[in-house]
């Protein structure tokens, strides 16, 4: 399943996008700041979900969700919104909604909602879940060290260098790491690229929003 993501504050939709790829196996097909990008791109290849920012500055989201529905009338919308529960969608989008997502909070709502779409797609649940990247924060500061260095996709010697640390002992934290967090070694460094989103989305949205409950 392909989404486009449409924020104009361009670190908020980085981090969205990173999520939705490496937490919701989606394959981000762009992240646009304007309208006029995301139509273009629509035009090109219809995405099977928009990920809309309500305000968009002097773009109308209304532009980008109706000339999506033009050309693919199944393909869904979620909206994320600096409002949360005072936004409703558009009558003529509800049935076309599969969420509306609080973007001053955890992305807890972000997750629910992918999950629950999957799942009427017939697609399987997500494997890595919120409490497992609560579960990080518990770590001891050098495996949370750790795992943020594997999240910029860094080699062990590489994080070795980073970490003032010999080799062996990353394979060993590694090896610990995944053991308290229940993954195997492929699924740890997937999940370690979805916590570095994860800490990057919370100081993004705090310089785009002013405020944030950290997750």
């Amino acid at each position: 399943m392909n989404v486009i993501v449409l924020d104009d504050h361009q670190m908020v939709a980085q981090s969205i996008a990173g999520l939705l790829s490496e937490l919701g196996g989606l394959t981000v097909l762009g992240v646009c700041s304007s309208v006029n990008d995301a139509c273009a791109l629509i035009a090109q290849q219809p995405p099977d979900l928009l990920v809309l920012d309500v305000d968009l500055g002097g773009d109308d989201y209304h532009d980008a969700a109706n000339f999506l529905h033009r050309l693919a009338p199944n393909a869904k919308v979620l909206f994320v919104t600096a409002i949360g529960t005072r936004f409703l969608p558009p009558a003529e989008l509800r049935a076309f909604t599969i969420g509306v997502v609080d973007k001053t909070q955890a992305w807890d709502q972000l997750l629910n909602s992918l999950q629950l779409w999957r799942a009427q797609q017939g697609v399987p649940a997500i494997s890595l879940t919120v409490a497992q990247l609560q579960r990080i924060q518990a770590l001891a500061p050098r495996e949370q060290r750790l795992m943020k260095a594997l999240g910029h996709g860094l080699l062990n010697k590489e994080i070795a260098r980073s970490l003032n640390l010999k080799e062996a002992t990353v394979k060993t934290y590694r090896k610990q790491v995944a053991t308290s967090l229940g993954v195997s070694g492929s699924q740890l460094v997937r999940l370690a690229t979805l916590y570095r989103c994860w800490c990057l989305d919370s100081q993004n949205r705090t310089a785009a929003t002013g405020s944030i409950r950290l997750p």
